[in-house]
């Protein structure tokens, strides 16, 4: 009797696991495909629109502007539209944005279009890590690497895939790129309105409030730092490969320099869906894995021939994981209930830091003609990070640790 009543309940379990894991890993893949759209695409925005290596960095990075004023607004959109509303609404904006990049023929309305999918994104990112903590509040690390995994699948299809889809579909008609990625969004949502029910989501307080930052609060600072590193490292590798491939003769690797380093990216984040939750809150894991992405970066500048695809891929590896760590370290850190005002202060200032970084780099290049120069603000802030980590992680909160309890 006891096995015939264990047999439903685990097959139950195991249902859930999937629904639960399959659907962060499918919202994770439009947290940065739109956005990694654009490298790809260099060559065309700089041939036809006339945009500069700094005007590509800004329209690289300016939904980073757009997630830090999402940070803001976390915690009220919260309490207004619940987990799943903030991702409905998210998903929407995100592809309308994207769709319109298709259509503007200048700088200003393609920013435009750009400020518009940025703000999607921003309100999806800003649900995720709660979503994390609330389907999988015994496994933040691995429920964090699922849907950072999706992620990075995300930026793999759009840098791998969008040179030969122009080239061998698209052809003169390239920017409507910017909107068959977006193709599949309204099904997404029709899942996640239906199938996502089957989920455990909090109550939403009866009204919602602006909640803002504790600039009091240490943690968040030191997670801004931390934030910093990874997405400027992120970013910076993406935006600044194919200025570099020019400069030396190499452009024609630069389709495979993208996809190995983001391929990397996405195999370091399959390999912590099995360990996070076993390196979670340990700072000699998480130094020598931001050491090794900022040791990669040399090895990128220097390395001679189609030797860059080999260290593009090792940048790629290390950057994606320490990203990972920096996703799910909020939810780690702090209680359910404290989580939104950290992650409003996290994402507002990170994300500012992360614009300010990337353009700054973007601007060294072009002031310099020196690609070397534009990865300097991205080390700097890399290094500073290194010695915050050992304080942060001991700053847990004693209950963070502890299952919230979950409405269903």
């Amino acid at each position: 009797m006891t096995q015939n009543t264990a047999t439903p309940q685990t097959s139950d379990g195991l249902r859930q696991a999937l629904l639960t894991y399959g659907l962060l890993w499918c919202l994770g893949l439009y947290l940065r495909l739109t956005v990694l759209v654009v490298p790809p695409l260099i060559p065309q925005l700089k041939a036809l629109l006339g945009f500069t290596n700094g005007e590509v960095a800004i329209a690289t990075s300016l939904p980073l502007v757009t997630l830090a004023a999402g940070g803001l607004a976390v915690g009220w959109l919260l309490a207004r539209l619940g987990v799943r509303g903030c991702l409905l609404l998210g998903l929407a904006v995100m592809a309308l944005g994207s769709g319109l990049r298709s259509l503007p023929q200048g700088f200003v309305p393609f920013m435009l279009a750009t400020v518009l999918m940025g703000m999607g994104i921003a309100i999806m990112q800003a649900a995720m890590p709660v979503l994390a903590k609330l389907w999988a509040p015994g496994h933040v690390g691995r429920a964090s690497a699922v849907y950072t995994n999706g992620l990075l699948v995300g930026e793999l299809l759009a840098a791998g895939a969008t040179g030969p889809m122009v080239a061998l579909w698209l052809g003169a008609q390239w920017q409507w790129a910017f909107t068959v990625w977006v193709l599949p969004v309204p099904l997404l949502m029709l899942a996640l309105l239906r199938v996502g029910r089957r989920l455990p989501l909090a109550h939403s307080p009866a009204a919602g409030r602006l909640t803002l930052p504790d600039l009091s609060d240490g943690r968040m600072w030191r997670l801004v730092a931390l934030l910093g590193a990874a997405a400027a490292l992120y970013f910076c590798g993406n935006i600044f490969l194919p200025p570099l491939l020019e400069a030396s003769q190499r452009l024609h690797l630069l389709a495979a320099s993208l996809t190995a380093l983001n391929g990397a990216q996405m195999l370091s984040s399959a390999l912590l869906i099995l360990f996070a939750d076993r390196l979670m809150g340990r700072a000699r894991p998480l130094i020598a894995i931001t050491l090794l992405a900022l040791l990669s970066i040399p090895a990128m500048l220097m390395m001679p021939g189609g030797h860059v695809v080999w260290a593009a891929g090792v940048f790629g590896f290390f950057t994606s994981a320490l990203f990972i760590f920096v996703l799910a370290l909020p939810a780690w850190l702090v209680t359910l209930e404290q989580l939104p005002r950290l992650m409003s202060g996290m994402l507002c200032f990170g994300y500012l830091l992360v614009f300010a970084i990337t353009v700054l780099g973007g601007w060294l290049n072009d002031l310099s003609g020196t690609t070397s120069l534009a990865f300097l603000p991205t080390a700097a802030i890399g290094l500073a990070a290194i010695g915050i980590i050992p304080r942060l992680l001991a700053c847990r909160e004693p209950a963070a640790h502890a299952s919230p309890h979950v409405p269903r």
